[in-house]
């Protein structure tokens, strides 16, 4: 009697402890692009701010060791445009981290995305990178890609292209030659 007493004891003990021990598992945390922003423009320089948001929908913290992307725009193709990064960023449990990133285009990317965007009318930029979070125990590669639609009035508040209409200047053909002209110097 005594050998099956100890024996429910030494069971019911293992069951509690094994109780007392057990964490959820920890799940996998999302990443998405909230917005393109466009923040800043002139004919040397085009600024877009993308903000990526985190949700971790565990109980526990975690670092954003990196986050990591390319800036492309849309014409026959991907054109880059450049890249952006940040890294160790604390995110916080069970809810959403933004985080912001300007990228800057200058020169001849610039550019050439302006001029396309000239002669089309819109320019879509494309956001293709990977955010890489740390959970304790483990760590994700979290990949993401975005695009957006912007047109000439959105470049407007930054350089009201509608002024140099019937100035004389030929924005379009210009843009157009000297796009010819930077393909070529660049070999694209």
């Amino acid at each position: 009697m005594k050998i099956h007493l100890f024996a429910v004891f030494l069971i019911l003990g293992a069951a509690i402890s094994a109780c007392g021990c057990m964490e959820p598992p920890i799940k996998q945390p999302t990443v998405t692009v909230k917005d393109i922003e466009l923040t800043d423009v002139s004919l040397k320089m085009i600024t877009f701010n993308t903000t990526v948001v985190i949700f971790n929908p565990n109980a526990v913290g975690a670092t954003l060791n990196r986050v990591a992307f390319d800036v492309y725009y849309l014409d026959d193709g991907e054109h880059y445009l450049g890249h952006g990064e940040r890294s160790r960023i604390e995110v916080k449990e069970n809810g959403n981290t933004s985080v912001t990133i300007p990228v800057e285009i200058s020169n001849v990317p610039a550019l050439q995305a302006f001029g396309s965007l000239v002669q089309k009318g819109s320019l879509t930029v494309k956001v293709n990178g990977s955010a890489f979070v740390d959970i304790k125990v483990t760590e994700y590669e979290l990949p993401f890609q975005q695009q957006k639609v912007f047109t000439t009035e959105d470049f407007e508040t930054f350089m009201p292209l509608s002024a140099l209409t019937g100035t004389g200047f030929n924005i379009t053909g210009g843009l157009q030659k000297l796009g010819g002209l930077l393909d070529a110097v660049t070999g694209g």
